[in-house]
């Protein structure tokens, strides 16, 4: 009688202590290019992490040798330094923190754009805990150069990447104060009103005063 559906299925082959040799034997390349397959995985895992940290550890080096010209009044000596790490490690926290600084001594020469222009180049792939901070100091530059409705919009990006409550709470303080400044009296009163009501919030007494301000002014 012909088998059919589970009694027609072949019972899998499990090797015994007996025929375990000549199981290897008949398996030997397959298990030899799954070993390979792993080992390569595993290692090649090890190698982009490696490869990560010295990255990581060369940009720092360079940041700090860059820091110190920018410490010792050398400008021109830091600028370029500056400029060479922003491009070279770009997206580790080393080079996001030379692009940080540069665009300060930028900001200083009142050279709002160009500072600007150099943190937008690098928010993108700034990592995690720094990328709240560009965006902030994108946002000072907005203000330098009396542009407070985009202030206002690089304050809630910032905001909206800030890892700390706190932190999100200020940045959007700056928000509401730079709306107000460029006319959006409703967005400001919006932001002071829904952080007002957090008693735990620092900033919960300043919004209720600046709120009041904008109602007076109705």
């Amino acid at each position: 009688m012909t088998k059919t559906g589970e009694a027609a299925r072949p019972t899998p082959t499990v090797p015994t202590a007996e025929s375990l040799p000549d199981w290897l034997i008949m398996h030997q390349r397959s298990l030899i290019i799954g070993a390979i397959v792993i080992a390569a995985g595993v290692g090649g895992g090890w190698l982009w992490k490696r490869s990560a940290e010295i990255k990581e550890q060369r940009a720092t080096e360079a940041y700090l040798s860059a820091e110190a010209s920018f410490t010792a009044g050398n400008m021109p000596l830091a600028q370029t330094e500056l400029e060479r790490i922003t491009v070279r490690w770009s997206g580790t926290a080393a080079g996001t923190q030379a692009a940080m600084l540069m665009s300060q001594m930028l900001y200083d020469q009142r050279k709002y754009a160009e500072g600007i222009a150099q943190l937008e180049g690098v928010a993108p792939k700034a990592p995690t805990l720094l990328r709240s901070g560009v965006y902030a100091l994108i946002a000072g530059g907005h203000e330098g150069a009396g542009q407070p409705a985009e202030a206002a919009a690089a304050f809630a990006l910032a905001a909206k990447d800030a890892q700390f409550t706190l932190d999100g709470q200020m940045y959007r303080m700056e928000q509401a104060r730079n709306l107000a400044a460029a006319g959006d009296v409703a967005g400001a009163r919006a932001i002071y009103a829904e952080i007002r009501v957090l008693d735990d919030s620092p900033h919960a007494g300043e919004a209720k005063v600046r709120l009041g301000e904008l109602l007076a002014k109705q």
